[in-house]
């Protein structure tokens, strides 16, 4: 059905800014005046390059010193690893050592003085453990009594003066020496693993010394992995160079203690530097860690020039720089753009608000009473004809809630002028479609409070934007007051009234043909969405059940043929076909809502809610939910529909609010003097009112099945059957701080 619109109307509703302008509207005229000035431009531009040179600038520090980091950790995690190697190779050779210490046979000839009879219980050890190239035995005060293998000239010496004898003799703990070149013959670089021997009775009776070669350490070391051109070298306890990885043959030691990394890793136990490295003449990454327990120290060191990790870094860094520097002549360009934009906009805006003023004028003069309201019901626009017949002035209504300014009369128990009203509404923001109501009594406020017997036949059209959206709705009305009081008094003789009478007679004979083709018209879709939904009751269940039946079958009867996952498949095979008969439960719930026959009456809405809430608690006894129903709720309209819209708000707020400890639902009313909304609060997960549009949409879900299970129905069933009744629904929320859903009936005309 099309609704003729005066053609001044909608061009005057197609000029910007018809409505109040936002705050970024407000600004744009001094923005586009400051940019039409030529010295401006260029402040403005030097400002924002100097903003993107800045902004470019810390953040090439930022991923520079981040880049770096990363890669001198991967040369710091060499050092500590390798460090950790040696550590639990230290550890073992020390265990070897107390446990040959502690054999009871050979500490019992130790403290008998027999060091000959002592040594050979040693003799297979250097066989068995390679890493231990000699051993031997020495006295309380250093001096040696056996070796194995024996060389001469050594028995009798004392060796107090050794590094060795004066670490195990500081607390008679086991201990590892610092490097030292042996005595014997060849004089090779050895450390010793030093034990006490101690008597039964736990007194010290002789030191066991294992001497170990430093390049067994050489086999250590490559169980370490090292990068391009990177190399490990130890130092001992002192300080002085155990072995290199680069110079392995190398048989000086080389007292490296006073050396800036040495010094470092003393003080800091691990950690990495960059710079010039005085011993390799070039700039290089050095890490350094500490050997746990030991004193020892590992560092591991790479030119920086062989660095992969560096160069990766240098490689992003420059493609960074070419893209800040792209930026930067992007952003010169776009303000240069943006500064000739201004300049036409600036001449476009002059002429459209010379324009706009034109159409106001028009429109404000125009002889119909019309009224523009938003999609929300806040007037936007009036015409001077609608307010002198309403008795209202422009800056009074404008932007503020249509029914905030027209009222029911309080004074008439029956008035339904808001209902029908809104209900007519809401059929425009549903369908975008013209609605024509029939001719409706809706008394208007004089300026001194008292009301004013009235009536109306208006006619609802829908402005539609981009995508059919609803940008406006144009309220027009025809004042038949004295048509109305004409036809109820006995007929005069005028020609003028017969005329008048006339002409309104027609125009409602043409309303009346319009109303009854548009029932017609919904007549037939009722009878195809009852034909829908017995195939959908009929032909979809018969083969869901087929499905269930067979995968329950192959469950039980083949369960010994089938593995976990199949097992699994099949379950969820199930799980998709009763998630399936729900869906299609609720879509005929859905649709037997919509067409469902409705009885008017008065309904007690505290005792449907408690009827409710004790099924609720029924099906789940374990719960503890605190549920505060207001007593004495009553409104006019079908028991059974209210009593599914409230089963399906207090089931949702019964489910959301199954992870609060301490859970709380609330039913009650709230009097905002234009209406009276009934509200369902939880103190549950709340949602974002950013989605707040999609709540009542069908199969809409703003949370994971996972999280909590449902069809995403049930609102969209009680938006209908409040609609139904001609109220309206809507929500407010917040994540984690509950939500509340408001719905308003009309008033109860009862009461």
């Amino acid at each position: 059905m099309r609704v003729s619109v005066h053609p001044t109307l909608l061009l005057y509703l197609r000029q910007p800014g018809i409505c109040v302008m936002t705050d970024l509207a407000k600004l744009r005229p001094s923005v586009v005046s400051l940019l039409t000035h030529s010295s401006t431009r260029w402040i403005v531009l030097s400002l924002v390059s100097a903003a993107v040179v800045g902004t470019a600038a810390y953040s090439y520090r930022e991923i520079h010193n981040e880049l770096t980091a990363v890669a001198l950790s991967r040369r710091e995690a060499v050092a500590q690893l390798a460090a950790a190697t040696l550590a639990e190779k230290f550890s073992r050779v020390v265990d070897v050592a107390v446990s040959l210490a502690t054999r009871v046979r050979f500490r019992d000839l130790v403290a008998e003085g027999n060091w000959d009879e002592a040594i050979e219980i040693m003799r297979a050890v250097p066989k068995d453990l390679p890493q231990i190239e000699r051993l031997f035995l020495a006295d309380v005060s250093g001096t040696l009594k056996a070796d194995i293998p024996a060389l001469p000239g050594v028995r009798g010496m004392n060796f107090a003066f050794r590094e060795w004898y004066q670490g195990v003799r500081r607390d008679w703990r086991p201990y590892i020496s610092s490097v030292y070149k042996r005595t014997a013959a060849p004089q090779l670089n050895v450390f010793a693993v030093v034990a006490p021997v101690k008597s039964a009775a736990g007194n010290v009776v002789g030191i066991l010394v294992l001497q170990i070669r430093i390049d067994s350490l050489i086999e250590w070391i490559k169980t370490v992995a090292t990068d391009r051109g990177e190399f490990i070298y130890l130092v001992d306890s002192k300080g002085q160079l155990a072995f290199h990885s680069r110079h392995p043959g190398s048989g000086d030691i080389v007292n490296l203690s006073e050396t800036p990394v040495v010094q470092k890793m003393r003080l800091d136990g691990h950690g990495v530097t960059v710079g010039f490295e005085p011993g390799e003449q070039e700039d290089s990454i050095v890490a350094y860690a500490l050997v746990p327990g030991y004193g020892w120290g590992v560092v591991a060191q790479q030119p920086m020039r062989a660095s992969r990790a560096l160069a990766a870094r240098d490689d992003q860094l420059r493609r960074l720089l070419t893209g800040y520097g792209l930026v930067l002549l992007l952003s010169a360009a776009a303000i240069l753009l943006a500064s000739r934009v201004a300049v036409a906009r600036q001449r476009a805006e002059t002429e459209l608000l010379r324009n706009r003023t034109i159409f106001e004028n028009l429109f404000e003069s125009l002889p119909g009473l019309y009224l523009v309201l938003a999609p929300d019901f806040k007037i936007v626009a009036v015409s001077d004809a609608y307010l002198k017949a309403t008795m209202t002035k422009r800056e009074e209504i404008v932007g503020r809630y249509l029914f905030d300014v027209f009222p029911d009369n309080p004074d008439d128990p029956g008035a339904t002028g808001t209902a029908n009203l809104r209900a007519s509404l809401d059929r425009v923001r549903r369908t975008a479609a013209a609605d024509t109501m029939a001719i409706q009594k809706y008394d208007i406020r004089r300026p001194d409070g008292t009301f004013e017997e009235r009536y109306w036949s208006p006619i609802n059209s829908p402005v539609l934007g981009v995508g059919n959206r609803i940008e406006y709705i144009i309220h027009r009305v025809e004042d038949v007051t004295g048509f109305v009081r004409q036809k109820s008094q006995p007929a005069g003789n005028a020609a003028e009234m017969r005329a008048r009478m006339e002409q309104m007679e027609a125009e409602i004979f043409q309303s009346s043909q319009k109303v009854q083709a548009a029932n017609q018209q919904l007549k037939a879709a009722n009878q195809e969405l009852e034909a829908f939904s017995y195939s959908v009751s009929h032909d979809l269940r018969a083969p869901l059940r087929a499905i269930d039946g067979f995968s329950q079958a192959l469950l039980e009867d083949y369960a010994d043929k089938l593995d976990d996952a199949g097992k699994n498949y099949l379950q969820r095979v199930r799980a998709g076909a009763t998630r399936m008969g729900e869906l299609i439960d609720d879509m005929l719930q859905l649709s037997r809502v919509t067409r469902a026959e409705m009885r008017r009456e008065t309904v007690d809405l505290s005792a449907l809610a408690e009827s409710v809430v004790a099924d609720l608690r029924r099906i789940e006894p374990q719960r503890q939910v605190e549920v505060a129903i207001q007593s004495g709720l009553q409104a006019e309209g079908d028991a059974k529909l209210l009593r599914i819209a409230l089963v399906n708000l207090l089931s949702n707020a019964w489910k959301f609010t199954g992870r609060q400890p301490a859970a709380r639902i609330e039913l009650g009313v709230r009097d905002t003097g234009s209406e009276r909304a009934f509200y369902v609060r939880d103190n549950g997960v709340g949602f974002d009112m950013a989605y707040a549009d999609k709540l009542f949409g069908a199969f809409q879900r703003l949370h994971a099945m996972s999280e909590f299970p449902g069809t995403g129905i049930g609102l969209a069933t009680v938006q209908r059957i409040i609609n139904r009744h001609g109220g309206r629904v809507w929500a407010e929320a917040a994540v984690n701080q509950g939500a509340t859903f408001f719905f308003a009936l009309p008033a109860n005309r009862t009461a």
